[in-house]
């Protein structure tokens, strides 16, 4: 056999021997790929049927519905909302179905819900927080996050500012707008407790044509209306307490106060109240 035919063979049995190593490696990854299959396979059975066992067990039976988080929502209205039972199995009862029933409540903002072995479903109640009412034509509650949730009633029992100067129409045609009006009025009444004054005293705030704000305070005898405007309420308010003091060393008191004067910041303007 020629040098030429020896060299020709080893190439054939290096390039045979490559071919069954690349076959046996194919052959290898399949056989895993289907081992992972089956044994996939066997385990969402398995899965399937550990379910199945689960759901109809009576060792899962819902023994206990905890709320927390409740303020003015009802536990039972929740409850009747739900459709949750005491009883029904854990697995097959539809949270999701039931948080969105507990939302149809209107001082409900938020609800969770999560099943904890064996048998209990635990509700997390976020409720809206009442800021103030809003007379639009009748009076409606706004949160502290500036969201209108529902219409006042009587045994809401809530002793809030009223802000006032918004009509229904006005609202329906320019909501965007007028919400930002609301977020001002809120930031009067957070910045006014900062302040130190007590929210309790606010009986009104009224949102004036041109942006500006008026509120309306108890003081020691009667209401005090105090004009705002629109800008630097911190600063005005700070002059608020200076003008009051000032007045009340002198044994007199302010039916109103006006803090909204561009041309002199600096400046307050107050109508005497008639003394009795």
């Amino acid at each position: 056999m020629t040098f030429k035919a020896l060299q020709m063979a080893q190439v054939r049995r290096v390039q045979a021997e490559r071919d069954r190593a690349a076959w046996r490696s194919m052959l290898g990854a399949a056989l895993r790929a289907l081992a992972a299959a089956a044994l996939s396979a066997a385990l969402s059975l398995g899965a399937w049927q550990a379910w199945r066992w689960a759901a109809a067990s009576d060792m899962f039976a819902v023994r206990e519905i905890r709320f927390t988080g409740l303020v003015r929502a009802r536990e039972a209205e929740l409850l009747r909302r739900s459709g949750l039972r005491i009883g029904e199995n854990l697995f097959r009862a539809d949270l999701a179905r039931a948080s969105r029933a507990m939302l149809a409540d209107p001082w409900v903002s938020s609800a969770r819900l999560e099943r904890r072995l064996p048998g209990e479903v635990r509700v997390r109640i976020a409720e809206h927080r009442p800021a103030a009412l809003v007379q639009l034509g009748g009076l409606y509650v706004l949160d502290d996050e500036g969201r209108l949730f529902k219409r006042a009633a009587a045994e809401d029992a809530l002793d809030l500012p009223i802000l006032t100067g918004l009509s229904r129409e006005a609202w329906v045609e320019r909501k965007p707008e007028l919400q930002l009006r609301l977020f001002a009025a809120l930031h009067l009444l957070d910045t006014w407790q900062a302040s130190g004054f007590p929210i309790a005293a606010v009986s009104e705030v009224r949102l004036d044509e041109g942006g500006g704000l008026t509120l309306f305070a108890h003081d020691a005898i009667g209401v005090q209306e105090v004009r705002l405007g629109s800008s630097d309420i911190a600063l005005k308010l700070q002059r608020l307490a200076q003008v009051r003091g000032v007045l009340a060393r002198r044994g007199e008191r302010a039916a109103r106060i006006d803090l909204d004067n561009p041309a002199r910041p600096d400046q307050a303007a107050a109508t005497l109240a008639d003394k009795r």
